[in-house]
Protein backbone atom coordinates (compact mmCIF):
# COMPACT_ATOMS: atom_id res chain seq x y z
CA UNK A 1 0.00 0.00 0.00
CA UNK A 2 1.16 3.50 -0.89
CA UNK A 3 1.33 5.97 1.84
CA UNK A 4 1.76 9.72 1.03
CA UNK A 5 3.63 12.34 3.17
CA UNK A 6 1.83 15.25 3.58
CA UNK A 7 4.34 18.36 3.60
CA UNK A 8 2.60 21.36 4.65
CA UNK A 9 5.46 23.68 2.59
CA UNK A 10 4.22 21.85 -0.75
CA UNK A 11 1.23 23.51 -2.96
CA UNK A 12 -1.05 21.51 -4.44
CA UNK A 13 -0.31 19.50 -7.14
CA UNK A 14 -2.67 17.12 -8.83
CA UNK A 15 -0.94 13.25 -8.59
CA UNK A 16 0.62 12.33 -11.78
CA UNK A 17 -0.30 9.06 -12.62
CA UNK A 18 2.26 6.78 -14.58
CA UNK A 19 0.89 3.87 -16.44
CA UNK A 20 3.89 1.00 -17.20
CA UNK A 21 3.38 -1.35 -20.25
CA UNK A 22 1.01 -3.81 -18.40
CA UNK A 23 -1.71 -0.82 -17.68
CA UNK A 24 -1.28 0.05 -21.13
CA UNK A 25 -2.35 -3.42 -22.48
CA UNK A 26 -5.36 -3.64 -20.01
CA UNK A 27 -5.79 0.03 -20.64
CA UNK A 28 -5.84 0.31 -24.80
CA UNK A 29 -6.43 -3.88 -25.12
CA UNK A 30 -9.65 -4.55 -23.33
CA UNK A 31 -11.73 -1.75 -25.54
CA UNK A 32 -10.38 -3.43 -28.84
CA UNK A 33 -10.97 -6.92 -27.81
CA UNK A 34 -14.96 -5.78 -27.23
CA UNK A 35 -15.10 -4.14 -29.99
CA UNK A 36 -13.33 -6.45 -32.58
CA UNK A 37 -16.01 -9.27 -31.00
CA UNK A 38 -18.97 -6.78 -31.35
CA UNK A 39 -17.68 -5.82 -35.09
CA UNK A 40 -17.10 -9.83 -35.73
CA UNK A 41 -20.72 -10.36 -33.80
CA UNK A 42 -22.43 -7.65 -36.63
CA UNK A 43 -20.46 -8.98 -39.92
CA UNK A 44 -21.65 -12.24 -39.59
CA UNK A 45 -25.52 -11.15 -38.40
CA UNK A 46 -25.46 -9.38 -41.95
CA UNK A 47 -23.71 -11.54 -43.80
CA UNK A 48 -25.50 -15.19 -42.41
CA UNK A 49 -27.36 -16.89 -45.51
CA UNK A 50 -29.85 -18.32 -42.39
CA UNK A 51 -32.97 -17.21 -43.07
CA UNK A 52 -36.56 -18.21 -40.75
CA UNK A 53 -38.62 -20.03 -43.20
CA UNK A 54 -41.55 -18.58 -44.76
CA UNK A 55 -43.80 -21.40 -45.32
CA UNK A 56 -45.81 -22.58 -42.21
CA UNK A 57 -44.89 -25.91 -40.75
CA UNK A 58 -47.44 -28.65 -42.25
CA UNK A 59 -49.08 -31.25 -39.62
CA UNK A 60 -51.43 -33.72 -40.02
CA UNK A 61 -54.75 -33.09 -41.57
CA UNK A 62 -57.79 -34.06 -39.26
CA UNK A 63 -61.47 -34.31 -38.93
CA UNK A 64 -63.24 -33.47 -35.93
CA UNK A 65 -65.63 -36.51 -35.30
CA UNK A 66 -68.61 -36.50 -32.54
CA UNK A 67 -68.53 -40.02 -30.32
CA UNK A 68 -71.76 -41.28 -30.66
CA UNK A 69 -73.71 -44.12 -29.13
CA UNK A 70 -71.70 -47.54 -30.49
CA UNK A 71 -69.23 -45.95 -31.46
CA UNK A 72 -65.38 -47.01 -30.73
CA UNK A 73 -61.66 -45.89 -31.27
CA UNK A 74 -61.46 -49.15 -33.87
CA UNK A 75 -64.79 -48.25 -35.69
CA UNK A 76 -63.47 -44.58 -35.90
CA UNK A 77 -60.00 -45.22 -37.09
CA UNK A 78 -61.70 -48.19 -39.67
CA UNK A 79 -64.35 -45.79 -41.20
CA UNK A 80 -61.96 -42.53 -40.97
CA UNK A 81 -58.95 -42.62 -41.10
CA UNK A 82 -58.85 -44.22 -44.22
CA UNK A 83 -55.20 -44.97 -45.90
CA UNK A 84 -53.50 -45.90 -42.30
CA UNK A 85 -53.62 -48.87 -40.37
CA UNK A 86 -56.20 -49.47 -38.24
CA UNK A 87 -53.69 -49.77 -35.11
CA UNK A 88 -51.48 -47.07 -36.01
CA UNK A 89 -54.43 -44.78 -36.54
CA UNK A 90 -55.33 -45.79 -33.12
CA UNK A 91 -52.32 -44.45 -31.98
CA UNK A 92 -52.33 -41.19 -33.41
CA UNK A 93 -56.22 -40.76 -32.81
CA UNK A 94 -55.25 -41.49 -28.86
CA UNK A 95 -52.00 -39.17 -29.19
CA UNK A 96 -53.56 -36.51 -31.19
CA UNK A 97 -56.45 -35.79 -28.36
CA UNK A 98 -54.55 -36.82 -25.51
CA UNK A 99 -56.41 -39.67 -24.40
CA UNK A 100 -55.11 -42.24 -22.16
CA UNK A 101 -56.98 -45.37 -22.72
CA UNK A 102 -59.31 -46.83 -25.02
CA UNK A 103 -62.66 -45.76 -23.57
CA UNK A 104 -64.45 -42.67 -25.32
CA UNK A 105 -68.07 -40.76 -24.21
CA UNK A 106 -70.62 -40.16 -25.96
CA UNK A 107 -70.80 -36.41 -27.18
CA UNK A 108 -67.08 -36.55 -27.20
CA UNK A 109 -65.47 -34.47 -29.86
CA UNK A 110 -62.45 -36.82 -31.56
CA UNK A 111 -59.76 -35.74 -34.36
CA UNK A 112 -58.76 -38.56 -36.78
CA UNK A 113 -56.42 -38.15 -38.49
CA UNK A 114 -56.33 -38.91 -42.25
CA UNK A 115 -54.65 -38.41 -45.39
CA UNK A 116 -54.21 -35.53 -47.82
CA UNK A 117 -55.71 -36.48 -50.97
Amino acid sequence: MATVALDSKRTKQPMKIRINRRGWAVLVGVPVFILTIAAAFLVTMFTSDAQASSNLPTGVETVAVTVIQGDSLWALAREYATGYDVDVAIEHIAEINALDSSEIRVGDTLEIPVLAN
